[in-house]
């Protein structure tokens, strides 16, 4: 660091030394200023917190995704400084540090990070991403609080919905398996289907053993079988008898992932680490665009993914377009 101690007896030496004159000497010291200042200036940027909940791959690809679409639509961030930060290396009193230390805005990637801030309670405005709807009561995350939002995991029910409309059988009685982490959301999804004239058959359990028995009651009273993303139900202890089963049965099932159609589902409605890093992006532009005046409302998944298993869905006799076609008109749908 220079100050102005040193600057005026360290120009004489230099002028003494290359035998050159004060002028010259002021020149290259104001050259060396100015090639320090985008260095000074950018310590003094606000900052931006990306907390990782660890190094897990998926935490790394939304973490790219975001900071690759902050270069291509935030110009505005050029003068914010993006610190990418994992909560395994963050220490617990982090949050809890005053003055030009805090961040201008926290966005947890992942459970985890998200309830490392929720429990700071710190007031910086914050972001949790890549959590599913279900965990949003634990975080005590206030709708009405401009100061906190989300971007959550889960797809919507109505855009779930929408993509089983799209299937073309002569039957949709929809059938559903909730458990504790997706119970709660029962009424939501029943009266989004009632919305859509889609019948619904539902089975509530509450330990793993309850699975199969619901799930053969199921069987029996539905045309498709909807996965939703409750670990009691939906594990890779359960998974491969879930779908063996529905396929015995002729039922095809939609499911939340594209590994749950390599599996054996015939489709899966889904966002990818890319797409939820968009929207992320997309989110963190607008509140800096707003000064920091305050966050959406939480929300679903902006963007989407679309993956269909047409050999299965020829095993099932249904005419199934391809990945890219439903995507297209499930977006078309939404944009109505």
């Amino acid at each position: 660091m220079i100050t102005s101690h040193c600057a005026i007896p360290c120009c004489r030496r230099l002028a003494k030394h290359f035998s050159g004159t004060t002028r010259r000497c002021r020149r290259v010291l104001l050259s060396l200023l100015l090639s320090l200042y985008p260095f000074i200036a950018y310590s003094d940027s606000p900052t931006i917190w990306l907390l990782q909940s660890g190094e897990a791959p998926v935490y790394e690809q939304v973490t790219a995704s975001i900071l690759s679409s902050l270069d291509s639509i935030c110009a505005e961030c050029a003068a914010y400084q993006i610190k990418q930060l994992n909560l395994d290396d963050t220490p617990s009193d982090a949050l809890s540090a005053s003055g030009d230390s805090k961040p201008t805005l926290i966005v947890s990637i992942g459970v985890k990070a998200a309830r490392f801030v929720a429990s700071s309670q710190t007031p910086v405005p914050k972001l949790y991403t890549l959590i599913p709807y279900s965990s949003a009561a634990s975080l005590d995350l206030d709708e009405s609080s401009k100061n906190a939002s989300a971007i959550y995991l889960d797809q919507p029910y109505i855009r779930q919905l929408k993509l089983i409309k799209l299937i073309k059988t002569e039957k949709q009685v929809l059938g559903v398996l909730f458990g504790p982490a997706t119970s709660a959301l029962r009424a939501m999804l029943k009266m989004a289907a009632n919305n859509l004239k889609i019948p619904i058959a539902t089975e509530s359990v509450t330990e793993e053993a309850e699975v199969g028995p619901a799930l053969r009651r199921i069987l029996e009273s539905s045309d498709i079988l909807l996965a939703l993303p409750d670990p009691l139900v939906y594990n890779r202890d359960t998974i491969f008898n879930i779908l063996l089963s529905s396929y015995h049965s002729q039922i095809p099932v939609i499911g939340f992932s594209a590994s749950y159609v390599n599996a054996g589902a015939m489709l899966a409605v889904f966002s990818t680490p890319s797409d939820i890093g968009i929207h992320i992006a997309e989110t963190i532009r607008q509140f800096i665009i707003s000064d920091g005046k305050g966050l959406p409302e939480a929300e679903f998944p902006r963007y989407f993914s679309v993956e269909a298993n047409r050999s299965v869905a020829r095993s099932l006799d249904i005419d199934l377009p391809d990945s890219e076609e439903l995507k297209q008109r499930l977006e078309q749908m939404e944009g109505q």
